[in-house]
């Protein structure tokens, strides 16, 4: 047998250019009378400086014998590993309040949905902890398979977000406190706490309106003709009549939102309501429990109502991205518009017009209807009957009235389209409905159950749920 170093040349050692691994080559041996082993590796290691702690001795001896016993060369095989650094994490914050302040619909088991415990608007006493700093580590140093040291690199120290009405604690310089009672929030990287405005009972005469720099929670109903405006959330308990509600932020209204029509809620953030009839509702998205009857509603992203037998039925309703209901329309037939792909939020100057074609489209729907009544009548006859005279020139010119403003308005103002928007309904669509995505139109005709209504090159097409 040959020394060490004849032996070498049936082994080789390649170290990683990081400096971290060893990989071991091992030519067959035994025909040339030579007998390497696991010493003669680790010796060959030594010499070169790599540290004996990392070397696999079981790794080394399994290559050697595999080559041993087939005469096949194994090559390129990890013996040894450095140990990597492990960098410091950074500072965090540990928020002791519920940031997401969505509102969630959870129904139970009877697919009823209890309000209850839906508190949007969440308060904190003054001198509550709000947010703990956690400090950054320093991490783990490493060496290389040469045994050099690679040191860990610590973590980024980060700073409590303190926003209005609030501070460091005296008694714990890495927890946040409020300085007052109030409504907290965390909004473009900061916590604030703002005050909030409480009525115990209902928004009438003996309260009057409502301005408030934070949050407002009405424990009653809101009474005809008031206004609440906030610069955080509204929280209604009780019921809505024809009254305004503007916030910065959400708007849930646990039961529901009604009147004649000058009822009109506008939201910069979302909407939550039992339902709604007659009014007037502008937010990013409209979430309604039950049903939507002759409303206007208004989203920058979805509407979605949750009725049954009625979900939306009537008025105009129109979402950036999303409509998606139970049922559309009415056995009766009412006309109801739904339009999805237009961001109708970022083009308020178009919404009444938008509404004035509704109402025209279904007043030309009863002309229409009458005018059929009377033709048909002198068509049996031969002659219009006396008594339908009058009202048949009433018509003639008021259709053609009609008419001529709805030509003129739907030609005014083309907006953007959202080619993905879609308009999904889970049970059925009534005839007498109106589906717009973009400029394009559907008129249904006929009953739809379980659709998807969406566009495709330059088309409304529908896709059947059970399809």
């Amino acid at each position: 047998m040959g020394d060490s170093f004849d032996k070498e040349k049936y082994f080789s050692i390649k170290v990683s250019d990081d400096l971290m691994k060893v990989f071991l080559t091992v030519k067959p041996f035994t025909q040339k009378g030579t007998d390497v082993t696991v010493n003669d590796v680790v010796q060959a290691l030594q010499s070169k400086g790599i540290s004996g702690g990392i070397v696999k001795e079981d790794g080394i001896k399994t290559v050697i014998d595999k080559v041993a016993n087939t005469n096949i060369s194994e090559e390129n095989v990890l013996i040894a590993e450095g140990i990597q650094a492990v960098n410091g994490e950074d500072g965090r914050l540990e928020f002791l309040f519920n940031v997401d302040k969505k509102v969630n619909l959870q129904e139970d088991a009877h697919g009823k949905v209890d309000f209850h415990d839906m508190g949007m608007i969440k308060g904190v006493e003054k001198d509550q902890p709000l947010v703990t700093l956690i400090a950054p580590t320093q991490g783990e140093a490493g060496k290389n398979v040469y045994g050099t040291v690679i040191h860990a690199k610590g973590g980024k120290p980060c700073a409590l977000p303190i926003g209005e009405n609030t501070r460091v604690s005296d008694k714990d310089g890495k927890v946040m406190v409020a300085t007052l009672s109030g409504v907290v929030s965390y909004s473009g990287g900061v916590v604030s706490v703002q005050s909030c405005c409480t009525v115990e009972k209902d928004v009438d005469f003996s309260v009057g309106n409502i301005s408030s720099k934070g949050a407002v929670i009405v424990k009653g109903n809101v009474k005809s003709g008031f206004v609440i405006d906030a610069a955080g959330d509204v929280e209604v308990w009780g019921t809505v009549e024809d009254s305004t509600i503007k916030a910065k932020g959400n708007v849930l209204l646990k039961c529901g939102f009604l009147g004649s029509g000058k009822g009109r809620i506008e939201a910069d953030g979302d909407v939550t309501i039992g339902f709604a009839r007659n009014q007037t509702i502008v937010a990013n998205n409209v979430d309604i429990l039950r049903e939507a009857v002759d409303c206007t509603i208004y989203a920058k992203n979805a509407v979605k109502v949750h009725g049954d037998k009625i979900s939306i039925e009537g008025g105009i309703t129109a979402a950036g991205a999303l409509i998606e209901v139970e049922s559309l329309g009415s056995r009766n037939e009412v006309h109801t518009d739904v339009e999805a792909g237009i961001n109708y939020a970022a083009h308020q100057n178009l919404m009444n017009k938008r509404k004035e074609v509704s109402g025209l489209k279904a007043a030309l729907k009863t002309i229409d209807k009458e005018l059929k009544s009377i033709y048909a009548m002198k068509e049996v006859k031969g002659e219009i009957p006396p008594q339908y005279v009058n009202i048949f020139e009433r018509l003639v010119p008021r259709k053609n009235e009609v008419e001529k403003k709805l030509k003129i308005l739907e030609s005014d103002g083309i907006l953007p389209v959202n080619k993905d928007a879609k308009v999904v309904v889970n049970k059925v669509v009534h005839p007498g409905v109106e589906i717009k995505i973009g400029e394009l139109a559907m008129d249904i005709l006929e009953e739809y159950r379980g659709a998807t209504f969406f566009l495709s090159e330059d088309e409304i097409r529908v896709k059947k749920h059970n399809a």
